[in-house]
């Protein structure tokens, strides 16, 4: 019975995840200013886009809302988990709670990426995955930050902030993986990794660092488009200043 009610349980945090990621923010925002997201710049519904067509205040809206995504869908599941009698009916494992909120990230992917509320045309996880990052490790989450707006302060794409500093995560990760930091070294009983953990996020767990390589290796291949262009020298530079009309010259 315990193993059934895992396995219904996990199929229910990954349809869970699936939904909240299939809410598309910058579809929802672009409506707001009445205009349709897909017809503009490169057609993608992410922060990057919007802000191009709509401005720096639309971009970053609609970057914020999906980190808290992701974000919000993981602490619900944690918080169930914590304050009621669930995990009773689970099976014994260490590493569960960490694979909860693996397939709660995983069903937040594919829903930012194929969303159901929106004809399956999603975004390209960027946002997400920083508030699963967020949420795992806010240490890791600064990192990414610092090394992403250092690179856009730089080359003023996206894209390529994008590009490196998503797989620069796996590399932090790899620290506290190895060395099994923590705060306070004497505690057995956490969920390293997770929001709520005693370590303060300096340890993760091999599930938590695989769940992140795969998520990582994801974004970077749904950023093919853009590493094809940045190869030919045709990516665009992201200014958040364009107007709608300029925006419709952007590729496709």
């Amino acid at each position: 019975m315990n193993y059934l009610f895992t396995i219904l349980f996990s199929l229910g945090v990954l349809l869970f995840g699936y939904l909240c990621g299939s809410i598309p923010s910058g579809v929802i925002i672009a409506k707001m200013h009445g205009i349709d997201i897909s017809k503009y710049g490169s057609g993608n519904t992410g922060g990057t886009n919007v802000g191009r067509t709509l401005g720096k205040k639309a971009g970053i809206t609609t970057m914020i809302l999906d980190i808290l995504k992701s974000f919000i869908p993981l602490l619900t599941i944690q918080l169930v988990l914590q304050f009621t009698p669930l995990a009773s009916n689970f099976i014994s494992y260490k590493y569960l709670f960490e694979l909860f909120n693996s397939l709660t990230a995983i069903g937040v992917m594919l829903g930012h990426t194929f969303p159901l509320f929106n004809h399956f045309k999603g975004g390209k996880c960027v946002a997400s995955f920083a508030g699963y990052v967020l949420f795992t490790s806010p240490i890791m989450f600064l990192i990414g930050c610092v090394i992403f707006f250092t690179l856009l302060a730089t080359t003023k794409k996206v894209s390529i902030c994008s590009i490196v500093a998503v797989p620069s995560v796996i590399l932090v990760a790899i620290v506290p993986l190895i060395l099994d930091l923590t705060v306070l070294p004497n505690l057995t009983d956490f969920n390293g990794g997770m929001f709520f953990g005693t370590s303060f996020m300096l340890h993760i767990s091999y599930l938590t660092f695989i769940t992140i390589f795969l998520i990582a290796c994801f974004v970077v291949i749904r950023h093919k488009a853009n590493i094809k262009r940045l190869k030919e020298g045709k990516e665009p530079v992201t200014t958040f200043k364009n107007t709608i009309d300029e925006s419709k010259q952007h590729l496709k």
